[in-house]
């Protein structure tokens, strides 16, 4: 009987003297026993998971290597206490039309575009001919579109000794109705005038060209009237109307330079990725002109800068102003064109 009343005499001495007092409204808030953190496997996640982890699983649910690991105890379900489980993604509708084709550049094509991609292969590269006689079937705009070859060179023309830039006289002429201006004084206004130039002045062409002018799209200046024209070059530059020895537009033979770009002389350069873009003709024009015209592309060979290293030519297509690409077969290119003119 003394042992069991000492027992809980001490046990009462342990135990906390209940208070009668009501509990401060702090208490509430800020209890003094906080429970450990893995009453909330969530939260616990939050400090020990890394955050692509939790990225890959926003729902919350508890990493296999963290169950295995014996941090989370099963339950009878199969599953773990705490957490959600991984998201639901619902399945997604089956996509048609447009939206059902395997390339996207393919999903914004007009039908049109479409159909007539069908005549010619992507990946297979074609001869000169083939090529030429493709672009006139697939031409189906409702204007007569232009004749355009594409080259990507090796080039990069950031270098001084790698840019590209030079004129190519087209033997079946471009087409295209040029309207040419010149600058000039003296005699060789009326030598302008008799070469069949359209507008023809000096210095009161250059103050309306200032004020905005610009009803041409071919400037001719004779090398005299250079100092005056540098002062257009920020109206002129960006309209790649300024003239330039090397695209053939300052000449001190007024008369032929008029008569080359009416007949069809085309400027080309190459663009900062590397890629020369030039104009050929009509695709109404008879297969053979087309031919000929191509053919006098080669300066684009003949004018290799000097700073151009490794392989010159990567890749050549042809096309329509409105019609896909049609890839060309490099050496059969190059070696057709000598060829034909030898």
């Amino acid at each position: 009987m003394a042992t069991a009343a000492a027992a809980s005499a001490s046990s009462s001495l342990l135990a906390p003297a209940a208070s009668t007092a009501p509990a401060a409204p702090n208490a509430l808030l800020f209890p003094s026993s906080v429970p450990s953190l893995r009453a909330y496997p969530r939260l616990l996640l939050a400090f020990r998971r890394p955050a692509a982890a939790a990225v890959a699983d926003p729902q919350g649910a508890v990493l296999e290597e963290e169950v295995e690991a014996g941090q989370y105890e099963d339950d009878d379900d199969g599953g773990y206490e705490g957490g959600r489980g991984s998201a639901f993604t619902p399945p997604s509708r089956p996509r048609t039309g447009k939206a059902a084709l395997p390339l996207k550049r393919d999903r914004t094509r007009s039908k049109r575009f479409l159909e007539i991609q069908k005549l010619r292969e992507s990946k297979k590269e074609y001869d000169v001919p083939t090529a030429i006689s493709l672009m006139k079937q697939m031409a189906s705009a409702k204007f007569k579109e232009s004749a355009e070859a594409h080259f990507r060179m090796n080039l990069d023309p950031k270098y001084n000794d790698q840019q590209l830039r030079a004129t190519v006289n087209l033997p079946k002429g471009t087409g295209q109705t040029v309207k040419i201006a010149v600058l000039t004084q003296g005699e060789k206004i009326d030598e302008a005038r008799a070469a069949g130039a359209d507008i023809v002045g000096g210095d009161e062409l250059i103050e309306q060209i200032k004020g905005g002018f610009m009803e041409f799209d071919k400037l001719i200046a004779s090398p005299d009237m250079m100092p005056k024209v540098a002062g257009l070059g920020k109206i002129l530059g960006p309209r790649g109307l300024m003239p330039n020895p090397k695209a053939g537009t300052v000449s001190p033979n007024i008369t032929q330079a008029i008569e080359e770009f009416k007949k069809g002389k085309v400027e080309f350069r190459v663009d900062k990725t590397g890629i020369v873009h030039i104009p050929f003709g009509k695709v109404d024009f008879p297969e053979e002109d087309l031919i000929t015209n191509f053919m006098a592309v080669r300066s684009v060979e003949r004018n290799k800068p000097s700073g151009a290293k490794g392989i010159y030519w990567k890749t050549a297509y042809l096309c329509s102003s409105m019609g896909p690409s049609i890839k060309l077969n490099i050496k059969e290119m190059l070696d057709y064109g000598t060829d034909s003119s030898n």
